[in-house]
């Protein structure tokens, strides 16, 4: 009877112990993710920061960059730096360029106007794009 009294409770201790180790939570707190990282991005707020971003960019007056539309009478002009704006003006001659008028480059215009109110483009200058790195 004694053994009988005290395998019971051993018993139900061993028991006890083991059920008690299955149901623990296991908490692995390494790969888990927050939340807003699954949320989807409110375009509403994007498109309207992008606006904002896009008015405060101010041009240059008479900075363009030489689009590739240009021909031997009209001079397509990029605006700089926000490449938004296009306009086609046509060529005084003789047209007086300073440095290199490729496509692609950035220039500085100096207009004229032309016998019926149009503006003519009278001299293109190259500005020169300073990108190397200064040496201490």
């Amino acid at each position: 009877m004694k053994k009988l009294l005290l395998f019971f409770p051993i018993f139900l201790f061993i028991l006890g112990f083991s059920a008690s180790c299955k149901f623990a939570p296991s908490q692995e707190l390494g790969d888990t993710v927050a939340a807003e990282v699954f949320e989807p991005i409110d375009t509403a707020v994007l498109k309207q920061q992008q606006k904002e971003k896009m008015s405060k960019a101010k041009d240059s007056v008479d900075i363009f960059i030489i689009g590739e539309g240009s021909t031997r009478d009209k001079l397509q002009l990029i605006s700089y730096p926000s490449h938004r704006d296009t306009m086609l003006f046509g060529k005084k001659r003789p047209l007086k360029v300073m440095g290199s008028a490729d496509y692609g480059r950035v220039v500085r215009i100096v207009f004229v106007m032309g016998k019926d109110n149009t503006k003519l483009v009278k001299q293109v200058e190259e500005i020169k794009m300073d990108t190397a790195i200064a040496t201490p």
